[in-house]
């Protein structure tokens, strides 16, 4: 019936809507008169959370047409009881008061906590639900009095307070959480492999040994399952696995199925309200698992909207290399003195297109390498664009590690940083500079000596200390890759010692084939 009020939208047709309102109000309203018992008496009476339901699902049935509706539906349904006119209208003035506490209550939460789809929406339905518990307590044994419980047994505030609780908790999350539209096709519900009913059937098996051991325990026997089934199924369904062993604990305990000595009023609220607020842990368990999933897709979908940027930029900076890599080629063909320029030039360009690479590639050869690359590769290709042919003014030794994919990034903008820096103050600048990597680990972690020699004095040291590759150093080694680096000045250039944490880089695989 909600999907039809959720689809049904002609204004036309709205005198049905609530038609159809008040004729499910009223038969919910004699269900509960019928199912009274010296031992149930009312508490099954899923009227209220029915009708406080509605009314925060759909605005159009909070119109004051629809509680003018319920009201009718109320007064039709009284007639079966055959109770007088001010037992009658104490009775309407409770019911009506509950659901308009609630109802003032739930319209000020946000629609997103309304449907239970936060991890603190089970908190503000708690809220909602307390106070118009309080309030059926106060309003029952002022309008109602002892009409349907044996004062001797247990208090006015005490029955009225916990059949309100009782049914709130147990049938308006259903109701809350219901799928919407076309939704409902998309439930979560178990499918028809052994793994996916395991929760159900597992929480059905349970609650036949609690019948089988009886006694006060067998009513805690279900709830492990019941919390299996709030992490496998979606808010609904669990909402709905919920009701039913709430329904299950009061048929149990009334009946007589679980061996419970002198059952009477006091012990059926007592053992009814324990299912309700048991009730509470799964919903909260399925609404975080909800938020979690929730998460986890938006997660999975920014990733996905950034493979395909990055995969597009890659595209265009290959072409990029490739159309200057042309324009080189064209510029010469009528200069043959330009030729020898022209391969050194295009050399470069290569060299720094497969650092490129190198760097953008790293997450694809996460499966072959364990999602890592190696570091002196990575810092040798950064620096081949600074080669001359036969004349390499670098050296990359030492140990070797793997970095971890996600420290693949600020590495290479580090050394990149510090190559820039040498090719416009230090060794790469000059034709008999010399720069020499070293890398070595130890206990306290990985350590890369970066050392600059140069025949002349340079300003190399004053000017990276003061401007953004400074900066940068900071941001990538101390902030984002937590180790830390040292800058000297050395007679003869300058030397700069970076110390990492040894979490970031794991050991070379003797068999690691090469990138």
């Amino acid at each position: 019936m909600i999907s039809w009020f959720k689809t049904a939208t002609n204004p036309r047709w709205e005198w049905l809507y609530f038609l159809i309102f008040a004729a499910a109000y009223s038969v919910l309203c004699i269900f509960g008169f019928r199912t009274a018992n010296d031992n149930v008496l009312s508490l099954i009476w899923p009227a209220n959370a029915f009708m406080l339901g509605m009314l925060v699902r759909f605005p159009l049935l909070a119109h004051p047409l629809g509680w003018v509706a319920c009201l009718v539906g109320f007064v039709i349904a009284v007639p079966v009881v055959d109770y007088g006119p001010i037992t009658s209208a104490g009775l309407a003035a409770y019911n009506f008061g509950i659901v308009a506490v609630g109802h003032v209550v739930l319209s000020r939460v946000d629609p997103a906590d309304q449907r239970l789809k936060r991890r603190t929406s089970v908190f503000y339905l708690l809220f909602a639900v307390g106070a118009a518990s309080i309030f059926a307590g106060i309003a029952g044994s002022i309008l109602v009095g002892p009409l349907f419980y044996d004062p001797a047994a247990v208090s006015s505030f005490r029955y009225w307070f916990s059949v309100e609780l009782i049914n709130q908790l147990a049938f308006l999350p259903m109701i809350l959480s219901y799928p919407e539209g076309r939704k409902w096709a998309r439930l979560q519900l178990p499918h028809s492999t052994f793994h996916d009913q395991a929760p159900i059937i597992v929480l059905v098996l349970s609650a036949v040994t609690g019948l089988f051991f009886g006694g006060m325990g067998a009513l805690a026997f279900p709830v492990p399952a019941l919390l299996w089934c709030a992490i496998s199924y979606r808010v609904f369904l669990t909402a709905l696995l919920t009701f039913v062993f709430c329904i299950w604990v009061i048929i149990a305990t009334t009946l007589g199925y679980i061996d419970v000595s002198h059952v009477d009023q006091s012990l059926v609220l007592s053992i009814s309200m324990g299912a309700a607020l048991i009730s509470l842990a799964p919903l909260v368990i399925s609404t975080t698992t909800a938020t979690r999933n929730e998460m986890l897709n938006q997660l999975r979908h920014l990733a996905a909207e950034r493979e395909i940027v990055a995969n597009e930029l890659d595209h265009r900076i290959k072409n990029l290399f490739t159309l200057v890599n042309g324009l080189i080629s064209l510029s010469v063909r009528d200069k043959p003195e330009m030729k020898p320029l022209a391969d050194i030039l295009r050399s470069r360009l290569t060299a720094l297109h497969h650092a490129h690479g190198l760097v953008r590639t790293a997450r694809t050869t996460s499966v072959a390498r364990g999602g890592s690359v190696s570091l002196k590769e990575l810092i040798g290709a950064l620096l081949r664009p600074y080669e001359s042919a036969g004349d390499k003014h670098f050296t990359v030794d030492g140990d070797d590690a793997l970095v971890n994919g996600g420290t693949v990034t600020p590495l290479a903008l580090v050394f990149h940083e510090l190559a820039t820096n040498s090719t416009k103050y230090g060794a790469l600048k000059h034709a008999d500079g010399i720069l020499g990597v070293h890398v070595s680990r130890d206990i306290d972690g990985l350590r890369i000596k970066w050392t600059e020699k140069v025949p002349v004095q340079t300003g190399h040291s004053d000017a990276a200390e003061s401007g953004f590759g400074s900066k940068l150093l900071d941001l990538a080694i101390n902030q984002q890759l937590h180790g830390n680096y040292v800058r000297a000045r050395t007679e003869g250039g300058m030397d700069i010692e970076i110390i990492l944490p040894s979490k970031l880089f794991s050991d070379v695989p003797s068999n690691l084939p090469a990138l």
